[in-house]
């Protein structure tokens, strides 16, 4: 069997990790990567030819390449692979916005090659467990999601929000598990820490096609890391820690079936049950299932599309608190502030940031141009408010 030639754009924090993964897959060769960063091929795999520029790349003939750049670049770099016939998997978030995701997607399915987004938690094995009880009936008909994905600051961010970077791993997880599309959604979002024009605070609600009611809460604020998921069903709760990893099953006695009495019976065991994993990297499942999807052999990947879907989401939340919605003091003069009436739970957007956007600078990534623009995509409102 011929190694597939493999290559890696961008060489940060993810970059490097795809690239030593890549390194030690069978069947798979890497042969270089590209970064316009001068200092990146300090920081790659020893002995790995690293390139300014994609075209240097592409001349090594490449059969596959995983995209790891700022996500600014991704459409461009992206294009440019569907264009020289690559097999490629993109990082999440797919790209600055659903209609740059719609047209990669169109351009690969054209070209008649793989093309994955790199939802990684798809891979953990918490989240396969937890898909798996759920499609058993263990918790009975799903009622609620709820995420928490919080953390310290990540200096590596710098073009995007937590919307985007850690809501997006939690949008799809819930589609993913639950098998509905989202319906309406609603946020706050504040930016709190200086130097970024993005938001690094949100708390989202929404719910899915299915009626399934959905929350996410995320931050760059918290100085401890947590990834949780807790899945509320008539007969029980599943927990889940993805760091590390654990899963935990939880059941009522009876159940909460809709219309059922309220408090039919207490919940059996406080503490739940662990549930069995089967731990594995993430990072390493999802790069053998992409190279198993260009030999033919298997479809566990995470196609385009569901990225797209999920930019569909986020672009309805990033526009969610466009809208103002006050909350009255019941009348009362004293319960507000001296001077006002009422407080803005979202305040509305007023003058300036109701017009259009000035044209952004053009700067290049990897001999690609890249517009780099406070961009929030446009209110899908065939599926949410």
């Amino acid at each position: 069997m011929t190694a597939l030639r493999a290559g890696v754009a961008g060489l940060g924090t993810m970059g490097r990790h795809h690239a030593r993964v890549l390194a030690t897959l069978p069947g798979v060769r890497l042969v270089g990567a590209c970064d316009p960063d001068p200092g990146a091929a300090r920081h790659a795999v020893a002995g790995l030819p690293v390139f300014e520029d994609l075209d240097r790349l592409l001349a090594l003939g490449l059969d596959i390449c995983v995209v790891a750049a700022p996500t600014l670049a991704h459409a461009g770099i992206g294009t440019r692979l569907a264009e020289a016939g690559v097999h490629t998997l993109i990082e999440k978030p797919l790209a600055a916005s659903a209609e740059e995701g719609r047209a990669l997607a169109a351009a690969f399915e054209r070209a008649g090659l793989v093309g994955c987004v790199g939802h990684i938690e798809r891979f953990n094995p918490v989240i396969r467990a937890l898909r798996e009880r759920i499609a058993r009936g263990e918790i009975g008909t799903v009622l609620q999601v709820a995420t928490s994905r919080q953390g310290p600051y990540p200096r590596r961010i710098r073009d995007v929000g937590v919307i985007l970077d850690l809501a997006s791993h939690d949008i799809d997880l819930t589609r993913w598990i639950t098998g509905s599309p989202y319906l309406k959604v609603s946020a706050v979002t504040n930016r709190v820490v200086g130097g970024s024009s993005h938001e690094d605070l949100a708390a989202v609600a929404g719910v899915l096609e299915d009626g399934t009611v959905v929350s996410h809460l995320v931050n760059w604020l918290s100085p401890v890391k947590e990834r949780l998921v807790t899945v509320t069903g008539e007969l029980g709760s599943l927990r889940g820690d993805l760091l590390a990893p654990a899963l935990r099953l939880h059941r009522h006695d009876r159940g909460c079936a809709p219309g059922g009495r309220a408090g039919a019976g207490p919940v059996a065991d406080g503490r739940g049950v662990a549930c069995e994993l089967a731990v594995h990297e993430p990072l390493k499942a999802e790069l053998e299932g992409f190279v198993a999807a260009v030999r033919g052999r298997a479809d566990h990947i995470v196609p385009l599309q569901a990225g797209v879907e999920v930019m569909d989401v986020t672009s309805a939340i990033l526009s969610a608190p466009r809208v103002g919605v006050e909350v009255p003091h019941g009348g009362r003069a004293d319960a507000a502030p001296q001077g006002s009436a009422a407080v803005a739970v979202v305040p509305p957007r007023t003058g300036e940031d109701d017009a259009a956007p000035a044209q952004a600078p053009a700067v290049s990534y990897g001999g690609l141009p890249v517009l780099v623009a406070g961009y929030v995509p446009a209110l899908n409102s065939r599926r949410f408010f």
